[in-house]
């Protein structure tokens, strides 16, 4: 695949209604893997209301990749604290991040992280933390070539 061009601009609340449309493909996508990841009814909206949100915070982060005037990929989060039980350590920590299935393979997502890399290190950050469906064997093989590395397991037992 040829490299695609586009930009990484943090986003604005103008951008919120896209990621949320984003969003929307990406629990789609990870129903796939497990019935747990079921959006429910109205998820877009308060998505592009949380989106909004994370948008305008001091210590939380939107970006989106745009191509051709159009948004192909965002990810968002915000800044955590870990455990006090634990040495204090702070985290940038990804709530969503997703590229369009059409854009994939092409540095979107790499340049994705590399914003929240830098964004978080202007705010003396410890790292960045995330969390990763299971059986999403792309997005695991694409964390573990960044330099991530698992130290939890996130289970559920369902009643």
């Amino acid at each position: 695949m040829a490299r695609e061009e586009f930009t990484i601009r943090p986003g604005n609340r103008e951008y919120a209604a896209d990621a949320a449309r984003l969003w929307m493909q990406s629990a789609e996508e990870h129903a796939s893997y497990d019935a747990v990841y079921d959006a429910s009814p109205g998820a877009e909206k308060t998505m592009r209301r949380f989106l909004a949100e994370m948008a305008g915070g001091r210590n939380s982060f939107l970006f989106v990749a745009v191509s051709g005037g159009r948004t192909i990929g965002f990810i968002s989060g915000e800044l955590r604290e870990g455990s006090l039980t634990f040495r204090s350590k702070t985290w940038a920590s990804v709530d969503d991040v997703f590229v369009a299935p059409d854009h994939r393979s092409l540095g979107v997502g790499h340049a994705l992280m590399e914003n929240v890399a830098s964004w978080a290190r202007q705010r003396h950050a410890n790292g960045v933390s995330l969390q990763v469906a299971a059986a999403n064997e792309r997005a695991r093989k694409f964390y573990d070539e960044l330099g991530f590395r698992e130290v939890s397991v996130y289970e559920v037992l369902e009643f």
